[in-house]
C-alpha cells in the first residue's frame, strides 16, 4: 500500500513539474530591453518562445555571389550618419563597393577606402527601420588560404558621439579547386 502511495504521489509530482515546464510560447513573457519606444519585436519563423527586442543596428546576413561579397545590414534604433568596414586580411583587392537599400536601390554616399579600413559616410542618414547592404563587386583574394573571411563594421548612429560596434560579418568561401 505504502509503495501504491508513493508511486502515485511521484506520477503525480512529474505530471504537475511537466505541464508548468511546457507551457505554451503564448503564456510566457518576452525577451524585451525593457524600452517602450523600442521597435516592433522580431519573432523568428517556427520559433515562438523568444521575443529579440533590437534597438540597434545588427547584421542580418553575409555571403557570397560569384566575385561579390555582401554584408546586409538592419537599421534599428537611430538613424546611421555611417559605417566603417574592416577588409579581411585575405582580400587583395575588388572593384567597387556599392550600398543598396531593400528595395535595391543605390544609396547616395562617399565612399573612401585605405588598405585595411573602408569608411562609408552617407549623404543622409539611412533612416530607422530600413535595411541595406554593403556589396565588395570583383573581389580578388590572395592564393589559397583561409575560406573564412571576417568583416568588423561599426557605425555612427544620429544622436551619438563616436563609432558604435555592430558585429563581424562571417564570409565563407566556396571551396577552391
Amino acid at each position: 500500500m505504502k509503495g501504491l502511495m508513493f508511486g502515485g504521489l511521484s506520477a503525480m509530482m512529474v505530471a504537475i513539474a511537466t505541464s508548468s515546464i511546457i507551457a505554451p510560447a503564448s503564456a510566457r513573457p518576452g525577451i524585451t530591453s525593457g524600452n517602450p519606444n523600442a521597435s516592433a519585436p522580431l519573432v523568428m519563423a517556427g520559433d515562438t518562445s523568444m521575443v529579440f527586442n533590437f534597438t540597434a543596428p545588427f547584421i542580418t546576413s553575409s555571403g557570397v555571389r560569384g566575385t561579390t561579397h555582401f554584408i546586409r545590414l538592419a537599421v534599428v534604433g537611430m538613424s546611421l550618419n555611417d559605417l566603417m568596414i574592416s577588409i579581411p586580411s585575405q582580400m587583395e583587392n575588388y572593384d567597387n563597393i556599392r550600398v543598396i537599400d531593400q528595395t535595391g536601390q543605390n544609396i547616395p554616399a562617399k565612399i573612401t577606402s585605405a588598405k585595411n579600413q573602408v569608411a562609408i559616410v552617407f549623404n543622409q542618414p539611412v533612416a530607422q527601420g530600413t535595411y541595406l547592404e554593403v556589396q565588395f563587386t570583383g573581389v580578388q583574394m590572395r592564393g589559397a588560404g583561409e575560406d573564412i573571411l571576417f568583416y568588423g563594421i561599426t557605425a555612427e548612429r544620429t544622436g551619438i558621439k563616436g563609432e558604435i560596434p555592430v558585429g563581424t560579418a562571417r564570409v565563407q568561401l566556396p571551396s577552391r579547386g
